[in-house]
């Protein structure tokens, strides 16, 4: 397959040259490293791709918005899944070029993290849901947990839902909502600023009213509130 003539602009290294490429689209990810877009339409049909970048290096043509690290110009699409040689003179794009960056903003210094957090622990085997305090990261919450987390949750409060994972035979569960879950789960809050954890958003109110469980005996799912009464009478004997 013959290539077709394109004309590469690098910031980085303040370059533009003619270049020969395959005239497969597909091919052009390979050159970018992901998906390009088309950034200009340019005359006689002509398209100049790039990568999504913020920041970096960059260049401007014939006074356009910067555009950020390397470049195509290719030529129309002449079939489907290829396109066409570009028709830009190559001394007309090094005149239209001009060099530029765009700088990363500041970004704003994050406060320390906090020392201890408010979490909450559900234990179905149990029969728990209670608030506890931990340090503020994750091997504290394995602990709590009982072992390294497995997968995580996100309820709609922001908090994260921590489970382990159990053996097959193993049959404490507790259902939230449409999630069910076997053996204990902790919930530790999230603040999104700063990407640390927080104290847990989600009351225990709340789960206390909603949270079932089941053992391995139980062939239905057991209202906390009601396993709560259905223990009562039992510890006073």
């Amino acid at each position: 397959m013959r290539g077709i003539r394109a004309i590469s602009i690098d910031p980085a290294a303040r370059s533009i040259a003619a270049i020969e490429i395959s005239p497969e689209t597909r091919s052009l990810s390979d050159f970018f490293g992901e998906r390009p877009m088309v950034a200009l339409r340019l005359p006689k049909g002509d398209a100049l791709l790039t990568a999504v970048r913020e920041y970096g290096e960059a260049f401007t043509v014939g006074g356009s918005r910067p555009l950020v690290g390397p470049a195509l110009i290719v030529g129309h699409r002449s079939a489907p899944g290829e396109r066409a040689s570009a028709r830009i003179a190559l001394a007309d794009v090094v005149t239209m070029v001009r060099w530029t960056s765009i700088q990363k903003p500041p970004q704003p210094e994050l406060p320390p993290p906090p020392g201890e957090v408010r979490v909450i622990v559900i234990d179905p085997e149990l029969g728990i849901i209670e608030e506890r305090v931990i340090a503020a990261h994750m091997p504290a919450a394995d602990r709590l947990l009982g072992s390294p987390h497995d997968r995580h949750i996100r309820l709609p409060t922001g908090d994260y839902l921590l489970s382990a994972k159990t053996d097959r035979d193993y049959r404490w569960q507790s259902r939230y909502g449409d999630a069910n879950l076997f053996g204990r789960c902790v919930i530790v809050g999230h603040d999104r600023t700063t990407d640390y954890f927080a104290d847990v958003a989600i009351r225990v109110e709340h789960l206390r009213k909603r949270v079932e469980f089941r053992g391995p005996d139980d062939k239905v799912w057991v209202r906390y509130a009601d396993r709560e009464a259905m223990d009562a009478p039992a510890a006073a004997e």
